[in-house]
């Protein structure tokens, strides 16, 4: 290579080739300086080099390279050319794009999972997707260098990418759920609840068929009844055994608090003391002779005419709020109201919470936003596993684009990383050339 070139010469057959038509279009875009105190006119225009220009970026335009990554980014200084810019934009544009979905789909798990953060919850749940985001992006944009002594770095950043890319998308389908049906899940909690309480539906106590039970519990009663007579109780031995005696006969489990009395003589008399049986089934008989069937068909109308969450409030109010806050009678066919008394009778009422009480006001709202993650969680993927996919809906699709991007977007990023010119634009031989060419070019004369 000689020392001197032809410029003039060279530019003819720069501005003659129909494939340089890119360089033509950087050099359009390129600084110059033109010096009139330069007595050779040759030398009076000279290129400003990229690396002698002080470009800087803005705060707004570095985040939003964060969040869309430019295709340059993904390939070295080295070496370029117009169609490899073109695939590396494809590449870096569909990388962002899939963030950028699993971003917005996965936000409402974040959300949740900084709930209770007050009036930083939505700050802190978008901060963190943003860095989540750039971490992917980062990640993807350098498992690019794929040179000599970079491979294994490129192969792991690679892996993180997949790993990330993997997490969010199984929780895109989960924080859709929670975005587009937190009122049905917490009505599906709230249904859990009842189910597992024995309060969703009330039986029609029928006491003929507790005649046996009665029959038998009573006898045992008396039994016992009589045992305790003949103790004297005086005498601390058999004080003990009266107590014990006590306890045997009136057994009835805290457990079972929350079950009615047609539940607790059907599934659990076997854990009732024999008197405490006794006397449940004399009420149910009372209960008969006041007109059953009227009560009956009042608690029926009411279950039917609430929803899940308003008859959960009424029938477990310890319950409701152990899983939600919120007013739950808002909306419903009933409202509440509080008995007022006379202070001289001693009698005082209760509410639920003191006055203006966040926990008791507002929309209904989930009290752990973990249990709202877990429910959504349970709930998208019982029906994806059941092929319940109509009442998906929107999750499912959402879901579904999750996987074609974010499986699309590792395939291109390995691809890109593997070709031959995203390999050159980061060769260091090709940097040191193509400096003293210009080098060479900017100091001859000619």
């Amino acid at each position: 290579m000689t020392e001197k070139f032809n410029k003039q010469e060279l530019l003819n057959w720069i501005e003659t080739q129909p494939e340089l038509n890119f360089i033509r279009a950087q050099a359009n875009k390129t600084f110059v300086s033109y010096d009139t105190n330069e007595e050779e006119v040759s030398r009076r225009i000279s290129v400003i080099g990229r690396n002698e220009l002080d470009i800087k970026k803005g705060f707004f335009q570095k985040l939003w390279e964060l969040i869309w990554v430019p295709g340059k980014q993904l390939r070295g200084t080295s070496y370029s050319d117009e169609n490899l810019d073109k695939k590396l934009a494809a590449t870096s544009s569909l990388m962002s794009f899939s963030t950028i979905w699993d971003m917005v789909c996965t936000f409402p798990v974040l959300f949740y999972v900084v709930k209770g953060l007050a009036i930083f919850t939505i700050p802190a749940a978008t901060a963190a997707s943003l860095l989540i985001l750039a971490m992917s992006n980062a990640a993807g944009k350098f498992a690019m260098d794929r040179n000599k002594g970079n491979k294994t770095i490129a192969t792991f950043l690679l892996f993180i990418f997949f790993v990330l890319s993997l997490v969010k998308t199984a929780f895109s389908g989960v924080g859709l759920e929670l975005m587009g049906g937190s009122q049905r899940l917490k009505n599906m909690k709230a249904r859990e609840v009842l189910s597992q309480k024995g309060l969703l539906k009330t039986s029609r106590p029928d006491s003929s068929v507790f005649d046996a039970l009665y029959t038998n519990a009573n006898a045992e009663c008396d039994r016992l009844i009589a045992e305790q007579s003949r103790l004297d109780t005086s005498e601390a031995s058999q004080r003990r055994q009266w107590n014990k005696l006590q306890k045997q006969m009136y057994a009835d489990p805290k457990d079972l608090e929350n079950f009615d009395t047609n539940e607790k003589l059907s599934s659990f008399s076997n854990k009732l003391g024999p008197c405490t049986t006794r006397n449940y089934i004399s009420g149910l008989l009372g209960i008969s002779d006041q007109n059953l069937e009227e009560n009956y068909s009042n608690l029926t109308k009411l279950e039917d005419a609430l929803s899940p969450l308003a008859l959960l409030y009424i029938r477990s109010r310890n319950s409701y709020y152990s899983h939600f806050n919120g007013d739950a009678l808002a909306g419903e066919p009933i409202e509440r109201s509080w008995l007022t008394f006379d202070e001289k009778l001693g009698i005082q009422v209760k509410a639920d919470c003191d006055d203006q009480d966040e926990k008791c006001l507002g929309p209904i709202r989930w009290a752990s936003g973990n249990e709202a993650i877990k429910t959504a969680t349970t709930d998208f993927y019982e029906k994806v596993y059941r092929g319940d996919f109509k009442s998906l809906g929107s999750s499912l699709i959402g879901f579904l684009i999750s996987i074609i991007l974010s499986l699309t977007a590792i395939v291109l990023l390995f691809g890109s990383s593997t070709d031959i010119k995203v390999r050159a634009s980061r060769a260091t031989i090709l940097n040191k050339k193509r400096n003293a060419i210009f080098t060479k070019i900017r100091n001859s004369k000619n």
